[in-house]
C-alpha cells in the first residue's frame, strides 16, 4: 500500500523529527518494508485542531484486507496560510490546475489522525476551505478558487476517481427561526444523511443561512424542503401582531366575547342566564296607586357590560401567549398571536361580526267603548257573527264568519283564551289577515274607539326600544317641617304618565321573533287624602313574552276599566233652588266601561334590500293617507285659496314670497 505523509511544509512527520528543512515526498516509501496492516477507505467529517504538537494516535478498528491498495495521504496544518493549503493539496496531492482569486485570504488548521484515500480528498479540502469562506468550482478541467459568496449555485464536477461523482451546494436563508437555537434539531432531523456521509452542512450565524452540500441535486432538494419545513415551522410558532378592524359590531364587546371562549371562564359582557318563558305567558294588571305605590317590576334580561378590553389565552383553543386589545376609537381588535391562532380567531371573529338585523315594531294602542253590541267586550264581538250599521258608513257592514273563531285569519291562543270576565286580560289572538285592525278603525270613526297611540319603532335585535307619550307627575313622597318655621320641604318624584310602550325583540334564523312586552297605559287624578291633595295614578299594564311570526299581527286585549261618574240633570236655574232644587232635578249615576286593545306587527330586516322594501310599504300607506284626506279635494282647496290670498295681499309680495 502507497501512503503519503504531507505536513504544513511538504514533510513527513520522519522528517520532522529529524529537525531537516521540509521536502515534498508524495510517494516515497517506508524505509523497511515491513509489512503494515491495510486501512480501510473511509469519509471522515472535518475536525479543526489548533493543537501545534501532534495528538496522540487514536487506535483504529480493524479494517478490512482490500483487494487492491489504494493511495492514501495524512494531512498537519498547523496555523497554516491558505495559499500553502491550496498548493499542497491542489498542486502536489491531487495534481490539477487550479487559479486562485486575490480575495482568497485565511489560516488553516486541519489534521487526519488516519490516512484517508485520495478519493476523498477533494470532498475534505471542500468543508476545510467552506470553514475559511472559500469556494471552488471546476470548469473543463480547471479548479477556480474564490470566496464562498462568488461561488454560483451551479454544480461542481469532481473529477478525482475512477467515476466523475456529483456535488451539489446551495446556500439557505433563514427567515423565522434562530439558526443557532435550530441546528440541533436539524441534525437530529438530518442524521441518517449527515452519518452516510451523501450530505454536509455549515452553519453561518452571523448571516443565520446555512451551506448544504450533497452528492445529487436531487438529494440537494430533498434536503432543502424539509429545511424549509422547519423555517415554516418557527414561522406557525412565532408570535405576531394583527389588526381586524369591525365592521358591524362593537370591539369591547367582541373582545369579551373572545375572553369568554378562549379563557374558558366568564367573560366581561354576559347575558344572566333566565328561564325561557312559555310563549305568549301574559301577566295583565290593572291598578289604582296613590302617592306610595310603587311600579311593578318588569322580568326583562339584562345585559351587563364589562370593562375588560383585554384577552389572555390559557384555554384549549390558543397558545397562552396569545392576546387581544379592544381599540375603541378605530373600532379594531389589536390581536398578538402565532399565525395558526390567529386563523383560528379570525374566523371565529368573522362570524361574530356580521350586520345586526333589525325589527320594525308596527303597534296600535286603542281604547274601546263597551256599549250594545260591545258590553261584553271585543272577545264576545269576535266570537260571534257581526252584521252592524255604523256612521258615516250608508252600507251596513257584514263580516259573518271573517271575524269568528271559526275563522281562520283570527286564531285564538287556546292556552290563554278567550275568557270573558268583567275586568282583566281576556284574550291573545292573532290577526294575520288584519280584520281587527278594521274593526277598530270602525269603532274610531264612529267614536266609539280612540286610539291613544300608533307607533312605528325600529331596533336592533335583542335590544330593548321605548316610547313614551304622556306627561311626568309631580308626586310629594315625604314632606319635612322646619323648626321655628311654618315652612315644609317636600321631596318631589316625578312619575312617568301616559302611553308608554316597552318592547325588545329577539329574531331566530328562520325569522320567529320573540317579544318581551310591556305596555302601560296610566292616568292621573287629584283626590283628597288626610285632608290633603294626593295624586293619584290608574294605570293598566300588560307584561308578556310571546311569540310571532315576521309580519304576523299579535292582538292583547280583555283589559277592562270601570268608571262612576255623576251627572246633574233637571230644570235650569229651578234645579238649584235649595230644599227645593230636587223638585226640578237628580243626579245620576252613570257607569262607562272601556277595553284596551294591543295590536303588534313585527317586520324583520336582515338586510339593507328588507329595509328598503319595509320602507317602500310604509311610505306607500302614508302616501294612500294623503289621497284618502283629499278625496274630497280640501287640500286642493286650500292651496288654491293661499295661492290667491298671496297674489292679493301687499304684504306677502314685499317678502316676495313665491306661491305654490
Amino acid at each position: 500500500m502507497e501512503e503519503e505523509q504531507v505536513n504544513d511544509h511538504g514533510a513527513t512527520p520522519q522528517e520532522l523529527q529529524k529537525q531537516e528543512p521540509p521536502q515534498v515526498a508524495p510517494q516515497q516509501p517506508p524505509p523497511a518494508p515491513q509489512p503494515t496492516p491495510p486501512v480501510q477507505p473511509m469519509m471522515q467529517p472535518p475536525v479543526p485542531s489548533v493543537q501545534q504538537q501532534p495528538a496522540p494516535p487514536v487506535p483504529t478498528p480493524p479494517a478490512r484486507q482490500p483487494s487492491k491498495a489504494v493511495p492514501t495521504v495524512s494531512f498537519f496544518f498547523d496555523d497554516a496560510d491558505v495559499y500553502e493549503v491550496i498548493q499542497t493539496i491542489f498542486a502536489d496531492v491531487l495534481k490539477v490546475n487550479y487559479i486562485v482569486d486575490p480575495q482568497v485570504k485565511g489560516r488553516v488548521n486541519f489534521r487526519t489522525i488516519t490516512p484517508v484515500p485520495k478519493d476523498e480528498v477533494l470532498a475534505i479540502m471542500e468543508i476545510v476551505l467552506r470553514m475559511n469562506g472559500i469556494g471552488f468550482v471546476e470548469e473543463a478541467g480547471l479548479y477556480r478558487i474564490v470566496p464562498l459568496t462568488d461561488v454560483p449555485r451551479e454544480l461542481v464536477y469532481s473529477q478525482i476517481g475512477k467515476a466523475p461523482e456529483k456535488v451539489a451546494i446551495d446556500m439557505f436563508n433563514f427567515k423565522n427561526l434562530e439558526l443557532r437555537e435550530a441546528m440541533p434539531d436539524i441534525e437530529n432531523a438530518l442524521g441518517l444523511h449527515l452519518k452516510g456521509g451523501t450530505v454536509r452542512i455549515l452553519p453561518i450565524y452571523r448571516l443565520n443561512s446555512l451551506v448544504v452540500v450533497a452528492t445529487s441535486s436531487e438529494q440537494l432538494m430533498y434536503i432543502k424542503k424539509w429545511i424549509q419545513v422547519f423555517d415554516d415551522m418557527f414561522s406557525v410558532t412565532r408570535l405576531k401582531i394583527f389588526v381586524y378592524p369591525l365592521q358591524n359590531s362593537k370591539a369591547t364587546h367582541i373582545a369579551s366575547l373572545m375572553q369568554s371562549i378562549f379563557s374558558g371562564g366568564s367573560g366581561g359582557t354576559s347575558a344572566t342566564p333566565t328561564p325561557a318563558p312559555a310563549p305568549r305567558s301574559t301577566t295583565p294588571r290593572t291598578t289604582t296607586q296613590g302617592t306610595t305605590a310603587q311600579p311593578a317590576p318588569v322580568p326583562t334580561s339584562e345585559l351587563r357590560t364589562g370593562a375588560a378590553a383585554t384577552v389572555t389565552g390559557g384555554g384549549k383553543f390558543v397558545s397562552p401567549e396569545t392576546k387581544v386589545f379592544a381599540d375603541e376609537i378605530t373600532n379594531s381588535l389589536i390581536i398578538l398571536a402565532t399565525p395558526a391562532d390567529y386563523t383560528f380567531i379570525e374566523e371565529t371573529i368573522r362570524k361574530l361580526d356580521v350586520l345586526p338585523r333589525q325589527v320594525v315594531i308596527e303597534a296600535l294602542v286603542a281604547e274601546i267603548k263597551l256599549t250594545d253590541d260591545l258590553s261584553f267586550g271585543l272577545a264576545w264581538s269576535l266570537k260571534t257573527d257581526i252584521n252592524f250599521s255604523l256612521k258615516p258608513f250608508d252600507n251596513p257592514v257584514n263580516l259573518d264568519g271573517k271575524m269568528g273563531q271559526r275563522s281562520s285569519s283570527l286564531t285564538f291562543d287556546p292556552k290563554v283564551g278567550p275568557v270573558l270576565s268583567g275586568a282583566g286580560f281576556s284574550f291573545l289572538a292573532t290577526d294575520s289577515s288584519g280584520v281587527v285592525r278594521a274593526r277598530i278603525e270602525a269603532l274610531a270613526a264612529a267614536s266609539r274607539a280612540r286610539v291613544l297611540a300608533s307607533p312605528h319603532v325600529l331596533v336592533l335585535d335583542n335590544r330593548e326600544a321605548r316610547i313614551q307619550v304622556g306627561d311626568q307627575v309631580p308626586i310629594a313622597t315625604s314632606e319635612t317641617s322646619v323648626t321655628g318655621t311654618t315652612d315644609i320641604q317636600r321631596t318631589i318624584q316625578y312619575k312617568d304618565t301616559g302611553v308608554i310602550l316597552k318592547v325588545k325583540p329577539q329574531v331566530n334564523e328562520g325569522g320567529l321573533v320573540t317579544l318581551e312586552l310591556s305596555q302601560e297605559v296610566s292616568t292621573y287624578s287629584i283626590q283628597k287624602i288626610f285632608d290633603s291633595d294626593q295624586v293619584v295614578i290608574s294605570k293598566r299594564e300588560a307584561v308578556t313574552n310571546l311569540v310571532a311570526q315576521d309580519g304576523q299581527t299579535i292582538v292583547i286585549g280583555g283589559l277592562i276599566q270601570e268608571a262612576s261618574t255623576k251627572a246633574n240633570e233637571g230644570i235650569p236655574f229651578l234645579s238649584k233652588i235649595p230644599l227645593l232644587g230636587y223638585l226640578f232635578g237628580g243626579s245620576t249615576d252613570k257607569y262607562e266601561r272601556r277595553e284596551l286593545i294591543i295590536l303588534l306587527t313585527p317586520h324583520v330586516m336582515r338586510d339593507l334590500n328588507e329595509a328598503r322594501t319595509v320602507t317602500s310599504d310604509y311610505l306607500g300607506r302614508v302616501k294612500g293617507v294623503h289621497q284618502d284626506i283629499d278625496k274630497e279635494g280640501y287640500v286642493t282647496e286650500m292651496k288654491e285659496r293661499f295661492k290667491k290670498q298671496v297674489n292679493q295681499d301687499e304684504t306677502y309680495k314685499e317678502l316676495k314670497i313665491k306661491s305654490p
